[in-house]
């Protein structure tokens, strides 16, 4: 096995994570998580792939996510993204189903939390999550985003609208732990959660999140977030890595596209890459899993072929690249209780 040759190669990239010069990269999930659980560096989200009601762009069905996710397992990917929102488990489940590879070798992520939270209600959507997907389990859930949706909820610790965030929170995931105890799920985490978030799981003594799945690209990186979650064992997975929304037409006004910035294409041009490869492969020197989404066979491709590595002064040029006035692709969840 070869050398560290990470951009920030601190304790947390020495204890999880696998030489990126390996075939299939993964990190070891810690926290809660089974031990032994390994999650591949290399996935693809699936958000958009079937019509939902939010949805204003894409329309997909599940026909075209069993064809896409059936792609991305033949070139050799092993872990999907999908959630309950994204109205793509079936289609996601059965792509999986005829792959022909065994389901041991696939890592599946989901998430609840579209619905009101809170104990009950996070159990009765994770149900939902197994058999939307027709499996006996997930390798990972996550709660999908910190301001739960208490409206709705039976849970009495969610009654008090945003007065009571951080108990309804914190009672969904007691939920999300006895998931996991109960070997529903190989690991439990959450996603878009703060540093603020975080703290208040951590002090009620309860184990920690193995994942935190967070928007992350050139455009918008929170370091102090990234720094914390190495600090705490907690996996950083990051989403939209390329900057692109994760629909069209985007409701944004979208005034400097990543892929055409000068730098991300002379980077690219010097190792053979494509601006989008030299992007991800920014986000994997960060100590960051990735998520990009894409249906094209070829992105594929390129998106698991990321075995060059940056210098130094090119991960400088690329954190440092001029940003658009509206960095974000997603909601903000620094503002939420």
């Amino acid at each position: 096995m070869g050398s560290c040759v990470l951009y920030v190669c601190g304790l947390f990239t020495l204890l999880v994570m696998t030489v990126l010069s390996d075939d299939a990269p993964s990190v070891s999930l810690q926290n809660a998580a089974k031990p032994g659980t390994r999650m591949p560096v290399y996935g693809i989200g699936t958000c958009g792939y079937s019509p939902g009601p939010w949805v204003p762009g894409e329309h997909w069905n599940n026909s075209v996510a069993v064809k896409a996710m059936g792609e991305w397992l033949k070139i050799g990917g092993r872990r999907i993204d999908t959630s309950l929102d994204y109205n793509d488990q079936p289609g996601v489940g059965q792509a999986v189903q005829v792959s022909g590879i065994p389901r041991s070798e696939i890592f599946i992520t989901s998430k609840v939390g579209g619905g009101p939270m809170g104990y009950n209600e996070t159990l009765n959507q994770f149900k939902e999550v197994l058999s939307t997907l027709n499996m006996s389990y997930v390798d990972l859930v996550l709660i999908h985003w910190p301001w739960p949706l208490v409206g709705g909820s039976t849970d009495p610790a969610c009654q008090n609208g945003a007065a009571s965030a951080n108990s309804c929170r914190l009672s969904s995931w007691k939920a999300m732990l006895e998931i996991w105890n109960s070997g529903g799920a190989r690991a439990v985490g959450v996603s878009n959660f703060e540093i603020k978030h975080l703290e208040s799981l951590k002090g009620e003594n309860l184990p920690l999140p193995s994942v935190n799945q967070v928007e992350f690209s050139p455009y918008w990186h929170e370091l102090d977030l990234l720094d914390y979650c190495k600090r705490n064992l907690i996996v950083f997975n990051g989403y939209a890595p390329l900057a692109t929304p994760d629909w069209a037409p985007h409701s944004h006004h979208w005034n400097g596209s990543l892929l055409d910035q000068d730098v991300l294409n002379a980077i690219g041009k010097k190792h053979s890459k494509s601006p989008a490869q030299v992007a991800l492969r920014w986000s994997i020197q960060m100590d960051v899993v990735i998520n990009p989404r894409t249906w094209d066979p070829d992105h594929m491709r390129e998106d698991i072929d990321l075995g060059f590595t940056l210098s130094e002064d090119e991960m400088t040029q690329i954190t440092n690249v001029p940003k658009p006035s509206n960095p974000k692709v997603c909601p903000d969840p620094r503002s939420y209780p």
